[in-house]
């Protein structure tokens, strides 16, 4: 990790402290979420099961060219960790950037087969009130379920998309939100200065902040 804290006495205070000490107020918690408008070929999942001649004559004519465009928007769970102690009060944070990239587990069994199906960067100022709340950053993203082919069958896929997706996008079990999770290299920023995992870390069902390996 790198960190860059301001002002230097509060670096100080810092080195000598564990998870526990001032260096945790910029150890923001993250998880996935939820995903939202997920989508198959332009067709909303909860669609795909009544099919219109129309949809079906789409589907049918993305898969011929060998394609099986997939969108959707996860939802990264955000929470500050609102430590405070007696010299010092729990302060609100800023995601200020976030390098990621997104995985779907191939395996419906008890395996974890873990797929990159997108990658992607929010530059921005996301705000984590220092009042524990959990706040939400919405990630679009999009990819070709197609190349999931290769390591799973036709309706494996569509399986895969319904389980996360659909009527299920906020079922938070390994068979359904368990099976997206993403590595991601975050920036939080405080009055106290920033903090930038360089090494990254993953992030799935549970809350993690990336401070332990």
């Amino acid at each position: 990790m790198k960190y860059t804290l301001l002002p230097a006495i509060f670096v100080l205070l810092a080195s000598g402290c564990d998870s526990t000490g001032p260096l945790a107020l910029l150890w923001a918690r993250f998880r996935v979420e939820n995903t939202q408008s997920v989508s198959i070929c332009g067709i909303p999942v909860d669609e795909l099961e009544t099919l219109s001649l129309e949809q079906a004559a789409t589907v049918l004519s993305y898969w011929l060219q060998g394609q099986c465009p997939v969108d959707m928007t996860v939802g990264l769970g955000v929470k500050n960790p609102n430590i405070s102690a007696q010299w010092i009060t729990a302060v609100p944070l800023t995601l200020a950037s976030l390098d990621y990239d997104v995985y779907l587990d191939t395996d419906a069994g008890s395996g974890v087969s873990r797929t990159q199906v997108a990658t992607g960067l929010f530059t921005g100022e996301f705000g984590v009130p220092e009042t524990g709340e959990v706040v939400v950053l919405d990630l679009g993203l999009g990819f070709d379920a197609f190349e999931l082919l290769e390591v799973l069958g036709p309706e494996e896929v569509v399986s895969l998309i319904l389980a996360i997706g659909g009527l299920s996008g906020d079922i938070r079990d390994s068979d359904h939100l368990g099976r997206v999770s993403m590595f991601m290299v975050p920036e939080v920023q405080s009055p106290f200065g920033s903090m930038v995992w360089e090494e990254g870390f993953w992030v799935g069902l549970d809350w993690t902040s990336g401070d332990k390996p």
